[in-house]
């Protein structure tokens, strides 16, 4: 992910991927898009609270929705996180360690 504004300097992130693919994939984000994805999941965990709320006790709905709760506030505090530092520069390195003897 890359998040691009400009009073800051252009840095990038590297998404994970489930393909093997041996090049980073990089995806330009602005800490605006960041926010406004912040507002949807809120809005989204908020609502799951809602339900939630009006489903019985120890009932397997209620089981998915606190685990996807606690999913919504992990991404949540990432994007937040995010959003708070300043986006770190990916250095690409030939070789990260030492051949094996």
């Amino acid at each position: 992910m890359r998040l691009t504004n400009p009073t800051f300097e252009k840095s990038s992130v590297a998404l994970s991927s489930s393909s093997a693919s041996p090049e980073a994939r990089e995806t330009t984000v602005t800490p605006e898009d960041v926010r406004s994805m912040s507002v949807y999941l809120r809005k989204a965990r908020d609502r799951a609270i809602d339900i939630r709320d009006r489903s019985p006790a120890g009932s397997y709905l209620e089981n998915v929705l606190s685990r996807t709760i606690d999913s919504l506030t992990l991404e949540l505090s990432q994007l937040d996180y995010l959003l708070t530092c300043k986006p770190a520069t990916v250095v690409k390195h030939g070789r990260r360690m030492r051949p094996a003897i």
